[in-house]
């Protein structure tokens, strides 16, 4: 079994613990630096969809599986950008993230957004698109999101574009997403001025 892939992308990166961590209920934000380095954090709860689809078939994870998801999650706590990570059973983490990080750079865990910029020097902060086949294939193993993605950007930004929830006013900073389904996609375009 493996354990760390980013939520919108599961398939496709290399494992950073030991399968595919799926966050259920989370909080992520990215707050951003005048720069355009900025400050990743996850808080919340994920779960393996490898052991989710054991459980779908079997009923319930070994023993000798779940033994070998808390020592995956042992190891994983020694990560660099790791608060937190323990294994709560039945193929779920309660997980604590925090790290600083230039555009294109990637946490290597959880990664619910991912940021780049172009030659024109425009940011791009979005998800990966999950295809409805994978989608519908993480819902029937029961996983479902419910959390909130933030970005919060320097006074020097410029939005060019963004689906956002919510928006910066009296009472937030951020730009905020309620994140209750998998084809969800949070995105947002700013430039910084120099």
């Amino acid at each position: 079994m493996t354990v760390s892939c980013r939520w919108l992308a599961c398939a496709t990166l290399a494992a950073a613990l030991s399968g595919c961590l799926v966050p259920e209920k989370f909080s992520a934000t990215a707050n951003f630096r005048p720069d355009g380095s900025f400050t990743y954090k996850f808080d919340g709860t994920a779960v393996d969809a490898m052991a989710a689809m054991v459980i779908r078939q079997k009923g319930a994870l070994s023993a000798q599986d779940e033994a070998g998801l808390k020592r995956e999650a042992d190891g994983a706590a020694k990560a660099k950008g790791v608060h937190r990570i323990s294994y709560l059973g039945a193929g779920r983490f309660d997980v604590s993230l925090e790290s600083d990080l230039q555009p294109g750079q990637l946490t290597g865990m959880l990664d619910l957004v991912s940021v780049t910029r172009d030659k024109a020097g425009v940011f791009s902060v979005t998800s990966a698109e999950l295809k409805p086949k994978d989608q519908e294939g993480l819902n029937q193993l029961g996983i479902r999101p419910d959390g909130s993605v933030a970005v919060i950007l320097p006074s020097n930004a410029k939005v060019i574009s963004q689906n956002a929830d919510g928006t910066p006013g009296l009472f937030s900073k951020a730009y905020s997403w309620k994140i209750g389904s998998l084809g969800q996609r949070p995105s947002i375009k700013f430039t910084l001025a120099p």
